[in-house]
């Protein structure tokens, strides 16, 4: 059975944390814990007990943006 939502992505900015599922932008979040605990919720509605784990994937220095990736399989 194919889950509903396979890919999560977090996009942090200073005081901003987008979170993306599946390409598209869910809710934009004031703390990257806040982000996370909602993708992990998503996740959770769409295989119970799952626990996503995100790294950081990216890192721009310059303009202070990082990106996390989890993937639900």
């Amino acid at each position: 059975m194919r889950n509903e939502h396979n890919f999560f992505l977090i996009e942090s900015e200073p005081e901003t944390h987008k979170l993306y599922v599946d390409g598209h932008v869910i809710a934009t979040f004031a703390t990257l814990e806040e982000a996370e605990a909602e993708a992990n919720k998503i996740a959770n509605r769409a295989v119970p007990g799952a626990t996503l784990r995100f790294g950081l994937d990216f890192k721009w220095t310059l303009s202070e943006l990082e990106m996390r990736a989890a993937q639900l399989s």
